[in-house]
Formats: structure tokens, C-alpha cells, sequence
């Protein structure tokens, strides 16, 4: 693609065609668009500087062969040669036995009549699939949660619908509550419950302590324990990716509502 100007249409059908060739094993097609100057900064992977690093450091890597479920792209131009990517990615293993949210910000830029990949930052949650879903807590995490829930009042249960029963769920015990299309799942201390109601209805009933980390997630802040560039860790060693666009806003946000509490 020799251009002199980009439009931020035609890079979201690229980097979708991108990410298929990946997620079908294939990445010649990712290669062939990194220049000299790329940056690669992904979760579980060393901070890669230039094509030649990416390419040596995913080189005979057969890629991750997962079946993409869902998939948003939202493309900002940057001005006339540049145009930045972000997005999500809900994919499913070939075992099927968890799926994968997967979060990603690709910055585009014209170099030399070229559309080039210079910025690419992947970050991901796994999601385990299945009837019986728990958390792992060890015993100091576990302990802490005692402690915090002693201290807290007794609060209002709220009524949840999940399946065909309806659960009376103390908000306390929810760690973060996690779109899934038109449905919710509510990652607690001792379960993970599958709500029916969408997130919006969700967070209308559930108290100040919940915030919006982005449109899919509601995080408890009684159970962060750490904000760091584009994530927030919860307790038990849970990342939960902050959009980069509003990492600032929502740290600022996020420091103010643990000083009230």
C-alpha cells in the first residue's frame, strides 16, 4: 500500500485482516508491516524495539490458533499519514476450555510512501468456560478478604438473574463485574455467577465502590491493590486493562475514590 495519505477506514479493515492471518497461525502478514522504529509492548512478553527484535522474538512462534467470537475496531486518525487502532478481541481456544479478551492499541504511520506499524500494545484476560468457575485465592488474599468483609456492614443483597433462579448476591463479595455481549459475569470471591441483565442495568444497582475501568469492566476498588500503566491489579494478581486513551482520567479518578474510602 504506497500512499502519501491514510484513511482510518481502510487501516481498520487492515489491521482486522491482520489479526485473522495471526489467529489463523499466519504471520507473515503482521511482518511485512513493521518498520525499523516498531514497538511491541504486550502482557507475558519482553518490551521488543524495532521490526528486526519483533520478528526474531516471535520468529518460528506458529501463533496462536484461536476462533475469534466477537471483534470491535475503533480507528482515530492522528492526521493525514498516521492513524491510530484500538480495540477488542473475544476469542475462544480450539479446546474451548476458556476465552481470551484481548485488548490492543496499533499506531500506523506513512513512512516512505509505506503504511507502517510503529506502536502495538496487546494486553489480555483469560476466562475460564465451564459450570463450576472459582477463584484461586491464597491464603493471605483470603484472609484479607475476611478482614474486609468484617469490617464492612451488612449491605443490601442484590437481586440477580442468572439462568432460570434468581441469586440475592452481597455486592461486597464481587471482585469485578465483566461484559459479555448482553449478559454479565460477576467474578466473586468464591464463584464466577453468569448474569442475565447487561452491565448498564448491573451498575445501576450496585453501590459508589464500583467503577467503570472502561465500558466492559466494573471493578470493586475496595479490592485494587495496584494502578499501573494501562492496568489496574485487583487482588489475587487479576490485571484488568485500562484503555490507553483514558489511562490518565481514569487513574485520577480511581486515586480520589480510594482517598473517601
Amino acid at each position: 500500500m504506497a500512499k502519501n495519505t491514510i484513511q482510518p477506514e481502510q487501516i481498520s479493515a487492515l489491521t482486522k485482516e491482520l489479526f485473522h492471518e495471526y489467529f489463523s497461525g499466519n504471520l507473515e502478514p503482521w511482518f511485512s508491516y513493521l518498520c525499523e522504529d516498531s514497538v511491541y509492548l504486550g502482557m507475558g512478553e519482553p518490551l521488543l524495539f524495532g521490526g528486526d527484535a519483533i520478528r526474531e522474538h516471535f520468529r518460528g512462534f506458529a501463533g496462536k490458533k484461536m476462533e475469534i467470537r466477537q471483534e470491535e475496531y475503533f480507528p482515530v486518525a492522528l492526521g493525514e499519514d498516521a492513524v491510530q487502532v484500538c480495540g477488542q478481541l473475544l476469542l475462544q481456544s480450539s479446546c474451548r476450555l476458556y476465552r481470551v479478551s484481548n485488548y490492543f492499541t496499533f499506531c500506523y504511520r506513512v513512512i516512505k510512501g509505506q503504511i507502517r506499524l510503529t506502536h502495538q500494545h496487546i494486553s489480555y484476560e483469560y476466562i475460564q468456560l465451564g459450570e463450576s468457575k472459582t477463584l484461586n485465592l491464597d491464603l493471605n488474599t483470603r484472609q484479607f478478604v475476611r478482614s474486609l468483609l468484617l469490617e464492612r456492614p451488612s449491605s443490601r443483597r442484590i437481586p440477580v438473574r442468572s439462568r432460570r433462579q434468581t441469586l440475592f448476591v452481597d455486592p461486597y463479595t464481587i471482585i469485578y463485574a465483566q461484559s459479555q455481549r448482553k449478559k454479565t459475569d460477576l467474578i466473586c470471591i468464591d464463584r464466577v455467577i453468569s448474569c442475565s441483565s447487561p452491565i448498564g442495568a448491573l451498575a445501576k444497582e450496585l453501590p459508589k465502590i464500583f467503577y467503570p475501568l472502561h465500558r466492559g469492566y466494573l471493578v470493586n476498588t475496595l479490592y485494587l491493590v495496584a494502578i499501573r500503566r494501562f492496568e489496574a491489579e485487583l487482588i489475587s494478581g487479576i490485571s484488568i486493562p485500562i484503555p490507553a486513551a483514558a489511562y490518565q482520567r481514569v487513574r485520577r479518578d480511581l486515586q480520589k475514590i480510594l482517598q473517601v474510602h
